[in-house]
């Protein structure tokens, strides 16, 4: 008797066990459909996907990052993106893609592009077109100029494009949500597309020893170049770099200036070898409106850049990266920190010392690769995946677009205050 008490319960958990055993084989999907289901969703590209398995396997290093592989550069390794929008870089990266579906439809109605500017991402299954007999079936259409004649469906985006400021790139629209978004310079929409910028590197690529070549910075004797083609602007730079030069010497090339160098060529190694500083002011003083050459000539070479106005680029660049005119009260103030600079090159190669952790990208709308993945056209792709797509509008476009930048020569009149321009 006392065998068969002990004998029932451990039956029963056989039963039971088996039972179990019998539903999972019974009811579990088949391969066929576990495959099925993998090649229907794309969620992560496969090198994001690497780096949050790595991320998992060591929680005592929070910052592994995520690997860029540009074409023709070694690859490093990123922790975040400096950028004003509260979107992160994972987010970013996340596109849920189904590659078994028609691709999502970018119409371009007049704003030029291709196919090429989603090279970035050629695994999230969106194509860009100029056909405008697609118009009924597009997901996003992109204008650089408003057709009034137009009326999207209720699954549409209406997307301005502009890499000019408002002063230069007027775009009044016939009611006041045109837009659902804008692309653009801006970091405060939905997504921008810059000329450049900066990411945070993972400390695995952080860099060790020598930053920068010493003797090179020994051996610069010059102040400070300015490249430029327009001359009479609205922010009045001119008037400022003018009296600047009263106390501190600065070359200006191009049509403002008398010294000549074709952009790209190989006159431009002087900024590396001869020049402390580049003068880099926009046309007009507005959010977020950073000249690109800021990001090419400016931290692309081994040189210093000076900005007009801190607040405009302070969270898109790194931390003790370049000199802001706005910093100081008169030109000859600045001119004098300049100097000193010049004459302290432990002090000046200070301004270097961000390589270690950040690193600068230019994106010069030639190459298309990685490196745009997380803005721009990828980034309209990645939403038109999103399920259900958000809905998304500019609920005062004209006020958004106008209202961003300061009136004609306001920031240097403030700027040179009493200071008279000879």
């Amino acid at each position: 008797m006392r065998k068969i008490n002990t004998f029932l319960p451990k039956l029963k958990w056989f039963i039971i066990g088996c039972f179990a055993m019998y539903c999972l084989v019974q009811y579990a999907p088949g391969k066929q459909y576990v495959k099925e289901s993998l090649r229907n969703e794309r969620v992560w590209p496969l090198w994001v996907h690497r780096s949050l398995v790595k991320e998992k396997e060591d929680e005592e290093n929070s910052a592994l990052g995520v690997e860029f592989a540009p074409m023709g550069a070694p690859p490093f390794f990123v922790e975040e993106v400096m950028t004003s929008s509260p979107i992160k870089l994972m987010e970013r990266l996340k596109c849920r893609a189904r590659i078994n579906e028609p691709p999502k439809l970018i119409l371009s109605w007049n704003a030029g592009h291709s196919q090429a500017n989603l090279g970035g991402c050629p695994d999230w299954n969106c194509r860009l077109t100029h056909d405008k007999t697609k118009l009924a079936r597009a997901d996003a259409i992109l204008f650089a100029h408003v057709d009034t004649t137009l009326n999207r469906t209720v699954n549409q985006y209406f997307v301005h494009f502009s890499q000019e400021s408002p002063v230069n790139s007027k775009a009044p629209v016939p009611y006041a949500d045109f837009f659902n978004m804008s692309l653009g310079y801006r970091h405060d929409t939905t997504f921008s597309s810059p000329y450049g910028y900066t990411v945070k590197l993972a400390r695995r690529s952080h860099r060790t020893g020598e930053i920068v070549d010493k003797k090179r910075l020994e051996g610069k004797i010059k102040g400070a170049a300015w490249f430029v083609s327009h001359c009479d602007t609205n922010s009045k730079r001119e008037s400022y770099v003018k009296q600047l030069q009263e106390h501190f010497h600065v070359d200006v090339y191009g049509s403002c200036g008398k010294l000549k160098c074709q952009r790209g060529g190989a006159c431009e190694n002087m900024l590396d070898e001869q020049y402390h500083f580049y003068i880099a002011f926009e046309n007009s003083v507005c959010k977020d409106y950073i000249t690109e050459k800021l990001w090419n000539q400016g931290y692309r070479r081994d040189i210093v850049p000076i900005v007009m106005k801190r607040a405009i680029v302070e969270q898109l660049v790194p931390p003790k990266s370049f000199i802001a005119a706005d910093d100081f009260n008169t030109t000859k103030e600045l001119a004098t920190y300049l100097h000193y600079l010049m004459r302290n090159k432990s002090a000046y190669a200070e301004f270097f010392e961000w390589r270690r952790e950040y690193k600068v990208v230019f994106l010069d709308g030639a190459h298309h690769d990685t490196l745009e993945r997380p803005w721009g056209f990828c980034q309209i792709c990645r939403l038109l995946w999103e399920e259900p797509r958000p809905v998304l509008s500019i609920s005062d476009f004209n006020k958004w677009w106008d209202s961003s930048c300061e009136k004609d020569g306001e920031l240097t009149n403030r700027l040179l205050g009493d200071e008279m321009v000879s």
